[in-house]
């Protein structure tokens, strides 16, 4: 009798431990397709497909969810690396010499076979910068993969540094972040890290149509104003929650208008949408334009450049880290959301031509045609980094010297 009541028992804590874990993997799927706001429990039980009941007896709260679907993601990217370094430490990972061949090889998985997780650790990692809990579990994030990044780079070079190490996660979540929205498919993505094909041509295709005049802006000066408010109570709820919180309900409570309000600007909330990407743009590629365009670019220089980008990097993550939040996660939106794609394009092509402007105009040698995405990548993955996990002083002392590395990059086959 005792060992029948043994084996029920332990049928029974099988069978909540599947159910667990497939509430899990229901919960990081909606978080790819309909980030935080989109994520219930309703949709967690039918992306599982449990009972709402079976949700809601193993997590009481979203909360909860979110935090446990965030130790989930790590402990699942833990444990890859661990065997990663392992195999590297028998000499069974061949196709991986330097912190350069991860990257490339971390980068495409997460565009292809990781990529629902990948989106929604980007999810997760952006939602964290909006609160003291959600920034600590960040802080977990990038405290345990810079270590474990940094033993593996330690066995690819003995003098390896953990500033390199943390250096190369914050390029993999940058070309994570520059990459996904473009949805490439895996033979386009790996030409491109490995250097044989050009940024500004996907992009110019990508991008192709975004000049059209934003929904609802119908040059009526009598609504401008109503219309503005409208706008910056949509851009208040994505910086706070994500594009996925908007509804016109949201919006009128935020805005003080009555239901109908907002919907008479903007009839449909991918309107909205789209008009608040667009604002969001506007604004940082204006930041971006006039940071960029200081000083003379006769007298550039390796230096002047580093100055100007670590300054621009500074005031982005100090003066407009909260919205950056909501800029990223816009931008991040369109990796399921192909009419957003195209803005996101055309943003990312503005930059990449601003980067590639401002390096060309550096004495001294011939740059590879991959500097610029890499310094585009680097500065978004050391933002993402600050903005979401409140990153501690020796972070900071790293930027300048970490975007100098990109400029003195040696091109090498993978990225």
């Amino acid at each position: 009798m005792m060992g029948s009541s043994r084996t029920r028992q332990r049928a029974v804590q099988d069978r909540t431990l599947v159910t667990r874990a497939r509430i899990l993997d229901g919960a990081i799927q909606v978080l790819a397709e309909a980030g935080v706001p989109g994520l219930t429990h309703r949709a967690v039980a039918r992306a599982a497909g449990v009972s709402l009941a079976a949700t809601t007896y193993h997590f009481e709260t979203k909360a909860a969810i979110i935090e446990e679907a965030s130790r989930t993601l790590l402990d699942a990217y833990l444990a890859a690396f661990r065997q990663m370094e392992a195999r590297i430490r028998a000499g069974g990972e061949t196709r991986i010499a330097t912190l350069d061949d991860l990257v490339g090889r971390i980068v495409l998985n997460a565009l292809g076979r990781d990529r629902v997780r990948s989106l929604a650790w980007c999810e997760l990692i952006l939602h964290g910068g909006r609160s003291a809990a959600g920034r600590a579990m960040a802080q977990l994030w990038y405290e345990s993969l810079d270590q474990i990044w940094h033993r593996i780079a330690l066995l690819l070079d003995p003098a390896a540094s953990r500033s390199e190490a943390s250096a190369a996660i914050d390029l993999v979540v940058g070309m994570t972040f520059c990459l996904q929205p473009l949805a490439l498919d895996p033979t386009t993505a790996s030409e491109l890290l490995a250097g044989r094909l050009k940024l500004e041509p996907l992009l110019e295709r990508a991008g192709a149509g975004t000049a059209r005049a934003a929904p609802g802006d119908d040059g009526d000066e009598a609504g401008s104003e109503a219309r503005q408010k409208v706008l910056q109570a949509a851009i208040g709820i994505i910086i706070e929650e994500g594009a996925a919180g908007v509804s016109h309900g949201r919006i009128a409570a935020a805005a003080g208008m009555a239901r109908s309000g907002p919907s008479y600007y903007f009839p449909a909330i991918q309107d909205v949408l789209e008009a608040a990407q667009m604002a969001l743009f506007r604004r940082a590629k204006e930041r971006y334009r006039t940071g960029l365009s200081a000083g003379d670019a006769a007298a550039m220089d390796e230096g002047r450049l580093l100055d100007l980008t670590t300054a621009i990097f500074f005031r982005e993550a100090l003066e407009f880290g909260r919205e950056n939040i909501g800029y990223y996660s816009v931008w991040m939106s369109a990796a399921q959301n192909p009419s957003l794609r195209p803005a996101v394009a055309s943003a990312l092509l503005d930059q990449h031509r601003a980067w590639s402007r401002r390096i060309a105009q550096i004495p001294g040698g011939d740059r590879g045609a991959e500097v610029p995405l890499r310094m585009q990548a680097m500065f978004i993955g050391k933002l993402i980094r600050l903005i979401a996990a409140a990153g501690e002083l020796d972070d900071l002392s790293r930027v300048r010297g970490d975007f100098a590395a990109v400029l003195r990059h040696v091109r090498r086959p993978g990225l």
